[in-house]
């Protein structure tokens, strides 16, 4: 385990889907001494203690009744108790969804908690979402999906609209409509202001 040297640095992904936020905290752990806490995968982890799997139906199910009997930041609750067992010295919280996930966060770490906005334009998300459906083949209903059908459609969805509040918090933001190589370097510039060196290859 690492020994933590000084206060650690927590680093709060926030992004609307396809805008990256995945590859960057894939990025940040691998090329820095961080580790990646993916705030989902505490539902996930449930799911699995009990063998069922965590499709579109269980998974939102059960993280709407943990929220509705324990509150709105028991994924950020789970979050703090993790880093204060370990000592990395950068954490990447990856998908903050709600507002009060940040409020926590920022009443228990302080500027130790950086909320980082990952951005790009819609048309750009459109259009890697549906290649990464295709992908998977997850996504029959949404062959013929728009453009405009998609910004519709995200519209409805309550988290995505505590996103966008959420962005307006944010201490940095970083664009995405390059080539990865682009993104890469606006992430080491991001990680230059915490003086965290790269790790050796």
């Amino acid at each position: 385990m690492p020994i933590k040297k000084r206060p650690s640095i927590i680093l709060g992904l926030v992004s609307h889907r396809g805008c990256g936020k995945d590859v960057c905290s894939k990025y940040i752990v691998g090329h820095f001494r961080a580790k990646e806490i993916v705030m989902s995968s505490y539902i996930s982890q449930a799911l699995e203690l009990f063998h069922l799997p965590p499709n579109r139906q269980n998974f939102p199910w059960l993280i709407t009744k943990i929220r509705s009997r324990f509150g709105k930041g028991i994924l950020a609750r789970a979050v703090i108790r993790e880093i204060q067992q370990d000592g990395y010295l950068i954490y990447v919280l990856n998908g903050i969804r709600l507002l009060r996930e940040v409020e926590i966060l920022q009443e228990k770490f302080g500027q130790q908690f950086i909320l980082v906005d990952i951005v790009c334009d819609d048309k750009i998300r459109f259009e890697r979402i549906k290649k990464r459906e295709k992908r998977l083949k997850v996504s029959k209903d949404n062959v013929d999906l728009t453009l405009n059908d998609f910004i519709k459609q995200e519209r409805r969805i309550v988290t995505e609209k505590e996103i966008s509040a959420i962005e307006k918090k944010a201490d940095f933001t970083v664009g995405n409509n390059g080539s990865t190589k682009e993104l890469f370097r606006c992430l080491d510039e991001l990680i230059k202001n915490f003086e965290v060196p790269k790790l050796k290859k």
